[in-house]
């Protein structure tokens, strides 16, 4: 048997490297933070005003005006919190996470960054990000075991739908150059993105009044070390809304996949803070006032 004092030498040694790789990872979420706001969210979008909005479908106007953003001024970056659960299976367990967001709304870039704890003392550190027209998701045991580091095509498509689907907590981004609308029926809007070569496109339902209700997109899933193109929901718990600095979004939703042996919702959420206005001088610390409806 190994002496006391090595075996403590050992633990030390290990709790050096762990808490190296935790610094290292989230050292270089904040750079591309950064790079983010000052590479895309310099520049403020267009104020939008009900002239701005008319060639849009009747739909999908509504929305925007029930949102709150309709002649105000936004600089190009959010921030958001977020608290939830997540599982990796149907009948998996269900593992708490916390995450922060960043978003560009000049140009579809996002950087989500989240923490899910397995079980103590495990947990896993993620990383998604979308800049450039290019997805990259990073997922790391303990932030120091790479787990899943994925990029590529299908990744970058998968991004951009998550984008699109995000717009939702900042709509005045709806009204964008690289997003095209087209009416389905009276409550149905289909949304087209094109970015960085690649165009995808989701279906948004609303209700009566003109909320956002769902949306519905392919987006590619990753099983058993293969993609497919799979039918991906995102739903809004009903009567789940909130407004944050002025603006009215859903603040608590769901994910699922529509897979051949049924649906696998996977990710409940809840946005417990959001930021408008964002720029480079933004604390992390800064808590925005909030109503409740």
């Amino acid at each position: 048997m190994l002496p006391g004092w090595i075996w403590l030498s050992i633990a030390v040694i290990i709790a050096f490297i762990l808490r190296y790789c935790y610094v290292r990872f989230y050292k270089i979420l904040e750079a591309e933070r950064e790079m983010l706001l000052i590479r895309h969210c310099s520049r403020c979008p267009d104020i939008l005003t009900e002239a701005s909005i008319r060639h849009l479908p009747p739909i999908v106007k509504l929305w925007l005006t029930r949102s709150g953003v309709l002649n105000k001024a936004f600089n190009g970056g959010v921030h958001l919190r977020q608290q939830g659960k997540m599982r990796t299976s149907i009948n998996g367990k269900w593992m708490p996470v916390a995450a922060e967001q960043w978003f560009s709304a000049t140009v579809p870039a996002f950087l989500w960054s989240a923490d899910v704890n397995m079980f103590p003392p495990l947990h896993l550190a993620g990383k998604d990000s979308y800049v450039n027209g290019k997805g990259h998701m990073l997922i790391s045991l303990l932030s120091a075991i790479p787990i899943v580091n994925a990029k590529g095509p299908e990744i970058d498509q998968a991004s951009m739908i998550r984008y699109l689907a995000e717009i939702v907590w900042f709509p005045y981004a709806a009204v964008s150059d690289y997003i095209r609308w087209e009416e389905e029926d009276a409550l149905t809007a289909r949304a087209t993105i094109t970015y960085g070569g690649i165009t995808a496109s989701a279906l948004f339902r609303f209700s009566e009044e003109g909320d956002f209700v769902s949306i519905a997109a392919k987006r590619y899933y990753a099983a058993k070390g293969r993609s497919t193109l799979e039918d991906w929901l995102v739903d809004v718990i009903p009567g789940a809304y909130r407004i944050f600095d002025g603006i009215r979004i859903p603040d608590r939703l769901q994910v699922s996949w529509l897979l051949n042996n049924g649906r696998f919702t996977w990710f409940l959420l809840t946005v417990t803070d959001i930021s408008y206005h964002e720029n480079r001088a933004y604390q992390l610390t800064k808590s925005p006032r909030h109503e409740y409806l």
